[in-house]
């Protein structure tokens, strides 16, 4: 049996926030690049992050993308201890 999604999000999400704060997306380019078959979306890597206590969200960061033509903001985690 596998994992659940949540599970592999929250796993590398917590030994990529040992190092400082960073990014929903940022967390979703770690897990991009684990090679893990079935990649959450950066709004479900929020989601399972807002629903593990050993996470906080630190604040909203405004970035923008060339996809878009306006900014938007994006959730800054880190982890709870710190």
């Amino acid at each position: 049996m596998g994992r659940r999604k949540s599970s592999v999000i929250t796993d590398i999400a917590f030994e990529v926030l040992q190092s400082g704060p960073k990014t929903s997306h940022d967390i979703y380019d770690a897990i991009r690049a684990t090679g893990y078959h079935y990649l959450p979306t950066v709004r479900e890597v929020t989601f399972a992050l807002k629903a593990d206590r050993r996470f906080r969200q630190v604040d909203k960061v405004v970035v923008g993308t060339a996809l878009r033509s306006r900014s938007h903001s994006v959730a800054l985690w880190g982890l709870n201890n710190r």
